[in-house]
């Protein structure tokens, strides 16, 4: 007879999670990426969602088969993460590395739901044949790059059809998938055109130029506050097609 082996189940909550997302494509990012923090446990699945199994403080709601009153209503604190660096599929600099903001526990209403970050495609990142590309660099007065600019493609109805982030040296890459033919907004002349005109703009925080070498932004510190009066922005106008690349310069004075 075969010995019969015994275990012990062991119950454990998560306090929430969170996922990565593709800016371009809206897909979550499930290739393994490097992400830190000096006081979160974490443990990824399969399908690319960052369990959070502890956080400062709140080691006593683990244990909670059915949450107690303690469990914080609205949530808890927020707990920094950070990405760096990323290689997919073999590919460096797939996407550009980050900070983000995530909170732990999650608020029970919530809790079945992964908090979404995110990811930024670095200037070599992949595209499709038929997304519209916009080639972008972004730059002072004397030619220097802005490190880790946003940029927003905005479509004449005011839209935002894409957004992204410069690199270390100053150069991005968005992208807009889908494009195809458009109905045209002029009054006579064709019904359709090929392309629509765009308005491609940038901001920048002149603070990351007295940031440390190797220092990783978070790109929402800026989207969530397009109108701080401390930003530097810019803009160019263009236009943009499926199959097509707009080639965007913009400067900045800082």
């Amino acid at each position: 007879m075969s010995p019969v082996m015994s275990g012990t189940q062991i119950d454990r909550r998560v306090l929430g999670g969170f996922l990565f997302l593709d800016a371009v494509t809206g897909e979550s990012v499930t290739d393994p990426l490097a992400v830190s923090d000096t006081s979160l446990t974490l443990r990824v699945n399969r399908s690319g969602v960052y369990a959070i199994m502890d956080a400062p403080g709140f080691s006593n709601l683990n244990t909670e088969f059915d949450p107690l009153p303690d469990w914080p209503a609205t949530g808890g604190p927020l707990f920094e993460i950070t990405v760096q660096e990323i290689i997919s599929q073999g590919r460096s600099s797939q996407y550009l590395p980050r900070r983000a903001q995530v909170s732990a526990p999650q608020s029970l209403a919530s809790l079945a739901t992964p908090q979404k970050v995110t990811l930024y495609a670095g200037p070599s990142g992949h595209i499709e044949p038929n997304w519209a590309i916009i080639r972008a660099s972004v730059a002072d007065g004397t030619g220097a790059g802005l490190p880790w600019a946003v940029l927003q493609v905005i479509r004449s109805d005011n839209s935002v059809a894409a957004t992204g982030l410069t690199d270390a040296r100053g150069e991005a890459m968005l992208a807009v998938p889908g494009l195809g033919l458009q109905v045209s907004a002029g009054s006579s002349g064709a019904v359709t055109e090929t392309t629509i005109p765009v308005t491609v703009q940038a901001w920048f925080d002149p603070s990351t130029l007295q940031q440390p070498a190797g220092w990783v932004p978070n790109p929402d510190d800026i989207l969530n506050n397009l109108s701080n009066a401390s930003l530097k922005t810019n803009k160019m106008t263009g236009a943009l097609g499926a199959g097509q690349t707009l080639f965007a310069a913009i400067t900045i004075s800082v």
